[in-house]
């Protein structure tokens, strides 16, 4: 049986123009087998934490041998790199502005590279403003077919990430950290790990949530447990802390969004 090859794209293209089609055609004319996944093309233009967070969530949840091709690259074009980086048995293409920085934090990192080898780049001529088109896909494709990842080019002597602080407990107890997210629902995702939680207090019982300088009030275990159109705060889907409103829009009805200040202390 042969192998399947799965290849994701991940951008903030949109869906209205040929920018996604052209990619996943270039995909499927290098690797003919290859199934492409859409995760997402509605990256708000240019937002690679967002980019980062779409990434990191949805990363865990394919396959070994996956390949993910990563465009939010508000630099296309300049002296700015694009990598391959291979984690946990997935491999994923990228402009190097940060983008691959939450997956760092998370996943062992087992191989990388700077991609310099052109035989591997769409046979035309490269634009100046589609890298994910001509670099990125056909790299990907070639990658997904079992191209060795050291015959695109050399190792880094290092790469960007992330200029965010991780959440961490405070000298006074509290645990600090900030909204990173904000999903289609208005809900503010925060950086804020029930792992974290666990580790210091243990079970997160009676831990209080402030947002944006609004108490938000003890953590909850699902949205229906505030009362239609109140705040609330849980351990969403993806073990984050999420501050919601029940039937609402959180960023609007707390005017908060991506950095805002999430604070967690544990009542006594």
């Amino acid at each position: 049986m042969a192998k399947q090859r799965i290849v994701t794209l991940l951008t903030d293209f949109g869906r209205s123009g040929p920018y996604v089609a052209e990619m996943t055609g270039v995909i499927m004319s290098i690797t003919p087998g290859a199934t492409v996944v859409d995760i997402t093309h509605d990256i708000p233009p240019g937002d690679i934490l967002a980019g980062a967070f779409v990434l990191r969530q949805a990363f865990g949840y394919f396959p070994p041998d996956t390949v993910h091709c990563v465009v939010v690259d508000p630099t296309v074009g300049t002296d700015r790199r694009i990598m391959a980086a291979r984690y946990a048995g997935q491999t994923i293409v990228f402009p190097d502005n940060g983008v691959i920085g939450l997956v760092e934090r998370d996943y062992p990192l087992e191989q990388i590279v700077a991609i310099r080898n052109e035989q591997y780049f769409l046979e035309s001529t490269t634009s100046a403003t589609f890298h994910g088109r001509d670099i990125i896909a056909p790299v990907a494709a070639y990658l997904s077919g079992g191209l060795p990842m050291d015959r695109l080019g050399p190792a880094p002597g290092k790469f960007k990430l992330l200029d965010i602080p991780e959440p961490a407990e405070e000298p006074d107890g509290l645990i600090r950290g900030q909204i990173i997210y904000v999903d289609h629902f208005g809900n503010l995702i925060s950086d804020v790990s029930a792992q974290l939680l666990h580790q210091v207090w243990g079970e997160p019982v009676g831990v209080v949530v402030f947002c944006a300088g609004n108490n938000i009030g003890v953590l909850k275990a699902t949205y229906a447990f505030a009362a239609p159109g109140a705040p609330l705060s849980l351990i969403n889907s993806m073990s984050l802390v999420e501050v919601a409103v029940n039937g609402g829009r959180a960023c609007d009805i707390l005017d908060a969004g991506v950095g805002a200040e999430v604070r967690l202390v544990r009542s006594r």
